[in-house]
């Protein structure tokens, strides 16, 4: 399933507009600013106006869709498509603004920017304008059945912004997954995504997930791209399931039975969402998806802020500060010499309390801070290779905490770590060193 035969073609405006088009729930809110729609209009008004160009049309980029159905999502392409909807319904309802769409948003501010444009136009521009918009200005229009290939070519071709992060796809396909659940609930799902600043899911992906999934198989995590989203698309409870597909699907369906019988004997809401959403096994496709992404964004920022308590404070990279008052993960530049181990710390600090929750959490918490900072201590330079090596075990004398855990009945597994680093150079990361070896956590 790729791109149809006939699925790339240069049409009208007003052919385009036309047809059957919608906005998926997975794509982004409007969000040009007026500068960004008046230049549209203006570009369009001086193509239209070039005595050169006399009937030539003008392009205006190509509109990525996806034929879903009867109808055709808008992938690529709604901000223009729905600018040029306002200027159209502004011109050709003359100074009559029933349309006007009120309130203080991106959608009304540029309506009010081009309503007033439209009101300082003269009488020609007023009459010719949606005429030649809807016949010479033309779109080249990329139809595809797959909706993955969609994004794909969106992120290829790139016209405007950035491309479509890895995150971005997933979104869209657990929304598709969604197809049996209210519209309400789709989009309450959506307005929590949006929520979240895509830096934050971007971390939660890229540097937390996407390596625990990959560094517990003893591989390596270069980088998160669209080729490894298939770590995270779940099982479809809509398609045929195999065995152990239906085993993962009755587990998930058994957790809010779990979920009663552990609030009776006294289990706390945050053990409930690591049992259901356990990173090392498959998770339910669909709303359970955007649950997961919910309780672990809230997760990772508490267990942030436990990680690194008292005096190991001082060697995070993050600004617990920040957090503590405005619930902001910022980088502290300061930090930065800590970035790596600071990751690779939190990463299997996560995946242990994800597995066992606060079992031995104390003794757990120095040995793992000690296994991923002596990186910071054995050598001068931490890179990411130097950290992707020890967290995969590939140093055989300095075993992979993530593999003990993997396969471990206890969180007592990682007694196995050394908690000394090995031979360094005197007076390098002298303070860490001092905190390894004194112990100070409280």
């Amino acid at each position: 399933m790729a791109i149809r035969e006939d699925g790339v073609s240069a049409v009208s405006v007003g052919e385009l507009l036309a047809q059957d088009l919608q906005i998926p729930h997975y794509q982004r809110p409007y969000s040009w600013k007026p500068a960004m729609a008046l230049q549209l209009l203006d570009d369009v008004k001086d193509a239209l106006d070039d005595p050169e160009r006399n009937d030539v049309p003008y392009v205006l980029g190509a509109v990525i869709l996806h034929q879903n159905g009867d109808r055709l999502d808008v992938v690529d392409g709604q901000q223009r498509l729905l600018t040029l909807r306002m200027i159209l319904a502004i011109y050709d309802t003359a100074d009559d603004y029933v349309l006007s769409p009120g309130g203080d948003n991106p959608v009304s501010r540029v309506w009010e920017a081009l309503r007033r444009r439209f009101d300082s136009a003269s009488n020609e521009e007023k009459s010719a304008l949606p005429r030649l918009i809807r016949e010479r200005c033309q779109l080249v229009r990329i139809v595809t059945d797959d909706v993955d290939e969609a994004f794909r070519v969106f992120d290829s071709q790139n016209y405007r912004g950035k491309p479509l992060a890895p995150h971005d796809l997933l979104k869209a396909h657990h929304l598709r997954e969604m197809r049996n659940e209210t519209a309400a609930m789709k989009s309450a799902v959506v307005e929590t995504w949006e929520s979240v600043k895509d830096a934050d899911l971007d971390r939660l992906f890229s540097t937390y997930l996407y390596r625990i999934i990959r560094w517990s198989r003893g591989e390596s995590a270069p980088g998160f791209t669209t080729d490894d989203i298939g770590l995270f698309k779940g099982i479809s409870p809509n398609s045929a399931l195999a065995p152990s597909a239906r085993y993962h699907l009755a587990a998930q369906t058994a957790l809010p039975m779990l979920r009663a019988w552990n609030s009776s004997n006294g289990a706390s809401d945050r053990d409930d969402g690591r049992s259901q959403f356990q990173l090392d096994a498959p998770l339910l496709a669909g709303r359970s998806f955007f649950e997961m992404v919910t309780f672990l964004l809230n997760e990772f920022k508490q267990l942030a802020r436990e990680a690194f308590a008292g005096a190991a404070g001082r060697f995070c990279i993050y600004d617990l500060e920040a957090l503590d008052n405005d619930d902001v993960l910022d980088e502290r530049p300061s930090r930065s010499r800590y970035r790596y181990v600071s990751e690779l710390y939190l990463a299997v600090l996560l995946y242990y309390t994800n597995k066992f929750g606060g079992e031995d959490l104390n003794q757990a918490r120095p040995q793992l801070f000690a296994w991923a900072y002596a990186l910071r201590i054995e050598l001068l330079r931490v890179q990411f290779r130097s950290v992707d090596n020890r967290a995969r075990g590939k140093d055989e004398s300095v075993p992979s905490a993530f593999g003990l855990l993997r396969d471990a009945a206890s969180g007592r597994a990682i007694h196995e770590l050394p908690t000394d680093p090995k031979p360094y150079q005197p007076g390098h990361e002298v303070e860490l060193v001092a905190h390894l070896k004194g112990g100070r956590w409280a």
